[in-house]
Parts: structure tokens; sequence; C-alpha cells
């Protein structure tokens, strides 16, 4: 009998070998599918056994919740970073919806992945994840109210919801999307500042192109 080939045992860090099921997670699940994808092609790709899946992750939705989360921990460190830089309330706010946009746009793959294919039980754990950008801004929305530079209703609900929709409109546009010419950033990010902009009471503003 022909003898049966064994994996061989490599060597690595708990953090270098969640990194490699991460990726291998990602492309997998952009090649067969979320809903199709099974463990073991998942663990295949990550060249580990299904036992050691199981170390890291419960599911494949706990995965892909995994890999929001790496997605969305960019977004917060990003926003933190442009937070800290500037008072100065309406070219922070651009500066950040600006960089969620250009963020979501370069991760495209991902947003079909999540939006296009994943079952409830992953999405619901992507949107806990969602919840610690929210959270962040609308922290920055209230105190740029309290200092007069933000006007609504209800600031903090209205930052929310035109976040929601802005968040919509890139998963809509982003699942449309010819993969000749890709989306327009500028065109978007600009539609995505004017909404904000009217939401937090700035009824006069212009769009312009995508701010530095």
């Amino acid at each position: 009998m022909p003898a049966t080939t064994r994996r061989k045992r490599v060597t690595k860090s708990p953090d270098d070998r969640r990194d490699d099921i991460l990726r291998a997670g990602q492309r997998v699940f952009g090649t067969t599918g979320f809903e199709r994808a099974t463990i073991s092609e998942l663990a295949d790709a990550a060249e580990i056994g299904k036992g050691t899946f199981y170390l890291y992750f419960e599911s494949k939705d706990h995965l892909l919740g995994a890999l929001w989360e790496r997605y969305v921990d960019a977004i917060v460190s990003t926003a933190q970073e442009i937070l800290a830089e500037s008072d100065d309330w309406w070219p922070t706010i651009d500066r950040v919806m600006s960089a969620l946009v250009r963020h979501a746009i370069a991760n495209a793959e991902l947003h079909r992945i999540v939006y296009g294919s994943a079952n409830a039980k992953a999405l619901e754990l992507c949107r806990q994840a969602n919840q610690r950008v929210i959270d962040l801004m609308c922290a920055f929305v209230e105190e740029g109210t309290d200092a007069g530079a933000f006007r609504a209703g209800d600031t903090r609900v209205a930052f929310r919801m035109a976040y929601h929709a802005s968040d919509g409109l890139l998963d809509d546009l982003i699942g449309q999307e010819d993969d000749r010419t890709g989306l327009d950033e500028r065109r978007v990010t600009a539609m995505v500042l004017e909404l904000v902009h009217r939401a937090l009471g700035d009824h006069t503003y212009t769009p312009a192109l995508t701010p530095g």
C-alpha cells in the first residue's frame, strides 16, 4: 500500500498561526464562498489540522467575525490618530469619514464576503465590531456639539443615521462594482461628506473633492 502523506509539522507562534488562518479564511471565503466553505478546506488552506483550527476559532462564523474585527481595528486606529491631531471639528470629521471610505474601498472583497454571503450569526459578530467605530465617532460628535460646532435635534442619533446610511451606500456600491473601473473614491467621498454635514446641521455645505 502507498504510504500516507502526512502534513509536515511547522512550529509557529500562536499569533503567527492565527494570522495564517485569517489569511487562509479570506482566500477561501473569496473563492469558495462563505456558505460553501468547510472547516476542512479552511484548515487545509492554512496548512493545519481541523483540531488546530478549533483551538483558534469556534466556527467559520467566528473566523469571519475576526476578519471583520481586524478590518475595524484598522479603522479605529486611523480614526483615533486623526481625532488626536486636531480639535478643528469639521475638518477633522471630514478627514475621518474620508479615511473610512478609502478603507472600505480598499477592502471591497471583504465587504462583498461579509454582506453578500455571510449568515445572520456572522453578521451579528460584524455588527458588534462596527459599534466600536460608531461609539468612537459619537463621542467626538458629542464634544463638538457641546462646543457649538454641530447642530441637530440629537447630533448623536443624526450621526449614527448618517454613518449607517454611508455604510449601506458603500456596501451597495461595492456589490455593484465594475471590476474594470472600480469605484470613484472621490465621488463617493463627496456624497458621504455632504450627507454627514447636512445630518449634523451644516445645510450650507458644498461638496468638494476628497480632503487630504
